[in-house]
């Protein structure tokens, strides 16, 4: 019996060291955060950023359901939780890899039940992590790649962890690998010729890391690790007061750019089930290689929304849906998103979406988990950063009786039975599972 457990313990420590998620650094940050979430700190701020949420609906007229209130409720969670997360991880001085921005890990992750921490249009391909960096120190980021890597990847550097505002960035495409799929990325305030280094300067404070995956079941998130050079003897220290401050000062800045800039000026503002033509930007969260497309939609229980799309210069991405919370429902057991790799292509090279709160019995279905209203962001990455990223991009929207959707979509449409789409389904949660359950 003890050979057996000490099998089994050892066999579980094998599964948690394979998973690069899940380290002693994610545990106890995500152990400090909860601590603080479960206080009652950030009420006052709760309730400013609820009613922020609810003014940007009313202001367009969004009936302000139960659903849609419950909605509202569950963003402001996460929001709050997800200013806590970059507040407990800030100090430049001991600078730790972070997870962020995910859906809740209510099952045991390393003895822990961790909360939601989404928000403003989280991507369930995208693996969200974030170090903090400060231009009077170097920094030497250590990584290794897994196979052939994930479908799109980059580290920028930002000056606010919640308008993000890309001061410098290493995409992808640059990094250059060792053989063995280990690589070091050096981060400091001098200019170098070396390869993987980033120029931070005094407006930089923090690395934004993003790995997209498109295939679930096979791609990884790289490993990493970060090393201070020369950290000094005596560096500042970051008190449980200084970071409960920071954290509201996050909240505050969010209700701002997320209540406002991203649900209501960027998204609010755009035609109702009409996605407009995607731009590129370096502010509100998006990244500069990105381009993307903004619309909110409102559909009766007899219609859907087809959207037909080109991929253009892009080499990943991803097609969400979303509540007037602005994250994703269920991104594991519905299909809230589905990436270029995850869907089906027309002959002519464009994809073609039917979403709809009904199965439509096609395998590009987005669904919108029961809602009338929410929102979208299509996001198209992997683009040259010159300006000319989203030409050729092209979106096409319409919105259908449910009845004439065969009518509208193209002949080559992959139709799935019901059989089918359970194994979809299964095949979403089980592919999911395997670094968020480990």
């Amino acid at each position: 019996m003890r050979l057996s457990l000490l099998t089994l313990v050892a066999c579980l420590g094998r599964l948690v060291a394979a998973n690069p998620l899940a380290t002693d650094d994610q545990r106890t940050l995500d152990q400090y955060a909860l601590s603080l979430y479960h206080s009652d700190a950030f009420d006052t701020l709760r309730g400013i950023a609820r009613a922020q949420y609810i003014k940007t609906l009313k202001k367009y007229h969004v009936p302000i359901t139960e659903q849609t209130s419950s909605d509202v409720d569950t963003a402001i969670n996460e929001l709050v939780f997800s200013s806590i997360q970059k507040s407990v991880n800030a100090d430049p001085a001991n600078p730790r890899v972070y997870w962020v921005d995910t859906a809740s890990r209510t099952h045991d992750w390393y003895g822990l039940h961790v909360v939601g921490g989404r928000y403003s249009y989280d991507n369930p391909d995208c693996i969200y992590r974030l170090i903090p960096i400060s231009d009077k120190y170097t920094y030497k980021i250590h990584g290794r790649k897994f196979g052939n890597g994930v479908a799109d990847f980059s580290f920028s550097l930002i000056s606010n962890p919640n308008s993000q505002n890309t001061v410098h960035a290493l995409y992808g495409k640059d990094l250059q690998v060792n053989d063995d799929g280990s690589y070091t990325i050096t981060i400091s305030s001098s200019h170098s010729d070396a390869p993987n280094h980033i120029r931070s300067n005094g407006k930089a404070v923090q690395l934004f890391v993003r790995h997209n995956l498109g295939d679930w079941a096979t791609e990884t998130p790289d490993a990493l690790r970060v090393e201070i050079v020369d950290k000094p003897a005596h560096p500042k220290q970051y008190t449980k007061k200084d970071t409960i401050a920071y954290a509201k000062q996050n909240l505050r800045e969010s209700t701002f750019f997320y209540g406002f800039g991203a649900l209501d000026f960027k998204t609010y503002t755009q035609p109702v089930n009409h996605p407009k033509s995607p731009e590129q930007s370096q502010i509100l969260g998006t990244l500069t290689s990105q381009a993307q497309s903004f619309a909110p939609f409102d559909l009766e229980d007899d219609q859907a929304l087809v959207v037909t799309l080109t991929q253009g210069k892009s080499t990943y991405f991803v097609v969400p849906i979303y509540t007037d919370g602005m994250i994703t429902t269920q991104p594991d057991k519905r299909l809230v998103s589905l990436n270029n790799k995850q869907s089906f292509q027309n002959h002519n090279g464009s994809y073609t979406y039917v979403i709809s709160k009904q199965d439509p019995g096609v395998h590009n279905w987005l669904d919108t988990s029961g809602r009338k209203t929410g929102t979208m962001m299509i996001r198209w990455q992997g683009l040259p950063t010159s300006g000319d990223g989203p030409k050729g991009i092209h979106v096409y929207p319409q919105v259908v009786p449910f009845s004439r959707l065969k009518d509208v979509l193209p002949k080559e449409t992959r139709y799935v039975s019901h059989a089918q789409r359970q194994k979809q389904l299964q095949e979403r949660v089980q592919n999911y599972n395997r670094l968020h359950y480990q």
